[in-house]
This record gives C-alpha cells, structure tokens and sequence, in this order.
C-alpha cells in the first residue's frame, strides 16, 4: 500500500505532464474526432431549397407582349425580384457590390424579334444578360431565363401552326414533349403544316401560358422521397454504420495522448525508484523489492485503465452530440474494441517501464516517447487514410504496435481495414494478440536491462584524483 502511494504521489509531483500530454492532447485529439463527428451527419431533409438569386429585369421594349413582366413573374417564384433603374453606372455599381446576382435587359424591338423565330427556322433571340462572377444562383437564373424564352417560342409555334395536324390551344404545352424545347417543336411544326406569324396578342396569351404552365403541379411533379420499408431499413443500417465508424475513430485517437501521457509517466516513475539512494533504501526494507515492483506497476496499470474509461466516457457524449446512437453497437463488438484499447494501454506502460530501467532522463525519455509516438500516429493510419499512406510507411507501421491496434478495432467493429466487410474476431485476437506481444517483448526487455544494470552498480560518487606532494 505505501508503494502504491508512493507512486501516485510521484505521478502528482510531475502533473505538468499529465496535464499536457493527457488532457490538452487528448483534448485537441477528441476535438479533431469531435468536428469529424458532427461534419459527417446525416443533415439532408425531405425537402431541398436551392439558393435563391437577386434579379434585376430591365425593360426597354416598353412590355410588348408582356415579355418583361411574365419573366418577371416566372424568376419571382424561386428567385429575388428586384427594381434597377436603367443606367449604366447603377447596373456596373450593383453588379461590383454584389447586390444583384443577375440583370437581364430585354432589349427594344425583342417582341418582334421573338414573333419572327416563331415563323423561322432560326434559335430563340437572346436578351442581354448580367451575371456576377462570384456567384453560382446568377448563372441558374440565367439559365432559367432562357427556359422561359425557349418555352414561349414553343408555345407561339404550338398555337399557330395550320395545316395537317394542327396543333392549337394550349396542347402544345402539356405532357413532357413540350420540355424538348424550341427545336423540337420547328421540327414538329414543319412536318404537320406551316406556321402562321402570331401577333403581340398571341404574345401575351403565350407568355400566360407559359407563367401557368410552370406552376402546374400535375405536369410539374415535385420530387418525393422514398419513404417505404427498405428505405427505412437502408437508413437504419447507415445509422449504425455511422455510429460504429464514429465510436471507432475516436477511440483510435487515444493512441497518441495515451502512449505519450503512459510512457513518459511510467519512465519518470520507474527513474524515481531505481535511483541509486532510493534503491538502495528499498533493498534494506523488510518488503521485496520485487514485490514493491509490481505494486508499483500495478499502480501504473489501473492508471492507464482508468485513462481509456474516461476517453470512453468522452467517446460516448460525443458521439451522443454528433447524434449518434451507442446503443445501436453491437456489444460484442464494443467489448472487444474496449479490451483491445486497454491492452494498449498496458502496452504503454510497459515501453515506460523499459524506458525507465534501461535508465532514460526525463528529456530523453519525453524525446523517445514524442519521436516513437508521431511514428505510431503517422503509420497506423490515424491520421491519414490507409490508401493514402505510401508502401513504405505501411511496411513500416506493420512493425509497430499501433497499426495492429487500430486494426484489431477495426476488425472488431467491422469498418475500415476490416477485409470481411463485417465483424472478424479472427482479426481482431490477432491484431490485440500482437499489441500484447509487444507489451510482454518491452517487460522481458526492461528486466533484462534492469538486472544487466543492477549487476553493474556506478559508484555512488564520481572518482577523484588526489595529487600529494612527494
């Protein structure tokens, strides 16, 4: 019991560590997976809403044939409508702010122009446009725009053709065929009769028809979601796969703070301990020292444990902010992951306790941990996907124990690396089996060092040379 004591009282005496390789590590790791977490949501609704531009609609053909104010109309259903006085020098200023997305001028002399594609082979005239470089909802209006002006055409061509097959009224305009656009109707007008020249009343009739068509809900069906049971079933599965994703990136996170926090903690232990005074007291004390050495690192081992409790805790509310569900995990698969990350713990605590027998300083011992624990996070992929990892860091994660880590979990939730597609205990006993290898390979190493070490005693003082006179 005064081992264990000791012990803490040793880990309380260098808490700058904890709190900086614990907790503020921890902390950015969790908030790096956190971010992650809340980013990858399912956040998409039933129903989707397009940005809505600012437009502008310049009349300079005084509204012949309603063509202005149907467009108008037409843009005001899923965009901003605006008034701009016709000048150029407030179109240029309101285009360089930013304040309107789009300005459409409707030249004069447009009516006739429009009313002469009707009886020509010729494309739909063009209406000068406006478009402001930094947004993308200009260029959809603008776009929508030329619908407009392609789906009166059509409809003029639809309602005066004469002849075989005479297309009249408003059929021109129903079904989808109409949606084919002003080159599809010449070409079906011109094979059923000749096309009589409309007037501006036949304009205006046209641009109503077109206005009442584009907010018919028979023919312009909305999109729906699919709501029946195997869309269900699908998003219920994509819950847990989100969920199983999740839980096991974040614990994956763990292995930098944890082996830098461990190893440097249970080096700096072991080095208080096996200093030459303090080790000394320790073999004239009626307690075996190998006793008081594995109360020690018991001590050492429920540390590291009560560690990987709490980044679960911290695991779980964070996957329960993200929206996730833990409880959707398998519990096979979320014992498995937990056994896995508390023998990598233990395993960091083994590489401190070589560390500290084979004698490291505190700088060195926090430059091997850093060095060794950057190494670990860089090829285990952690912190870059495994297809982006070259040939030779993955040959050389393999041979490290955090690859083996990250794969065992990834086995046991059945993500990632895993090669079933699902749960693989196979997988998984291996991937743990070798971080526990690991750890018993540090243990057998440290007690070799330590007894080579302990047989070979330095003097308590440095020699010194004493000159006497003759």
């Amino acid at each position: 019991m005064n081992t264990c004591k000791a012990t803490l009282r040793v880990l309380a005496a260098h808490k700058l560590y904890i709190i900086i390789y614990l907790v503020l590590i921890g902390v950015m790791m969790l908030a790096i997976s956190g971010s992650a977490l809340l980013g990858g949501g399912n956040d998409t609704s039933d129903a989707y809403e397009p940005g809505r531009a600012t437009v502008a609609v310049i009349d300079r053909d005084s509204d012949r044939g309603g063509v202005a104010s149907s467009l108008r109309t037409y843009l005001a259903a899923d965009n901003d409508v605006i008034d701009l006085d016709d000048d150029s020098q407030t179109m240029q200023q309101a285009v360089a702010s930013n304040w309107v997305d789009l300005i459409i001028i409707v030249p004069d002399g447009y009516a006739n122009k429009l009313l002469d594609s009707a009886t020509e082979s010729g494309k739909v005239p063009v209406v000068e446009t406006v478009t402001s470089y930094t947004s993308g909802v200009g260029s959809m209006a603008s776009m929508a725009t030329g619908g407009f002006l392609s789906l009166t055409r059509t409809e003029l061509i639809g309602a005066n053709v004469t002849g075989t097959g005479n297309m009249t009224g408003t059929a021109s305009m129903t079904g989808t065929a109409s949606m084919t656009g002003a080159s599809g109707m010449t070409g079906a007008a011109g094979m059923a009769g000749t096309v009589a020249r409309p007037d501006l009343d036949d304009l205006t009739a046209a641009t109503k028809r077109v206005r009442a068509f584009a907010r018919d809900k028979n023919v312009n069906h909305e999109i729906t979601v699919d709501h029946t049971d195997a869309a269900v079933d699908a998003d219920a599965a994509s819950a847990v796969e989100r969920a199983a994703a999740g839980f096991g990136s974040t614990i994956k996170v763990a292995l930098y703070p944890l082996f830098l926090a461990m190893t440097v903690c249970t080096a700096l232990v072991s080095g208080v301990f096996n200093v030459g005074e303090t080790r000394r007291r320790l073999f004239v004390s009626p307690q075996r020292s190998s006793t008081m050495g594995m109360q020690r690192m018991a001590t050492l081992c429920g540390f590291a444990l009560v560690v990987v409790a709490a980044y679960l805790l911290a695991t779980v509310a964070l996957m329960l902010a993200a929206g996730l569900d833990p409880t959707s995990l398998a519990p096979a698969g979320m014992a498995m992951t937990i056994l896995s990350a508390c023998v990598y713990a233990l395993m960091t605590v083994a590489c401190g306790f070589l560390l500290g027998e084979a004698g490291f300083s505190d700088t060195m011992a926090n430059g091997f941990a850093n060095v060794f624990g950057l190494l670990l996070l860089f090829t285990s992929g952690v912190s870059l996907p495994v297809d982006m990892i070259p040939d030779s860091m993955l040959a050389v994660g393999r041979m490290l124990p955090g690859w083996w880590y990250c794969t065992a979990i990834d086995d046991a939730l059945g993500i990632g690396t895993a090669s079933s597609g699902g749960v693989d205990a196979g997988g998984w006993a291996t991937g743990t089996g070798i971080v526990a290898l690991f750890a018993v390979a540090f243990v057998a190493l440290g007690l070799a060092i330590g007894r080579i070490r302990r047989s070979r005693p330095a003097p308590v003082s440095a020699a010194t040379t004493q000159l006497a006179e003759a």
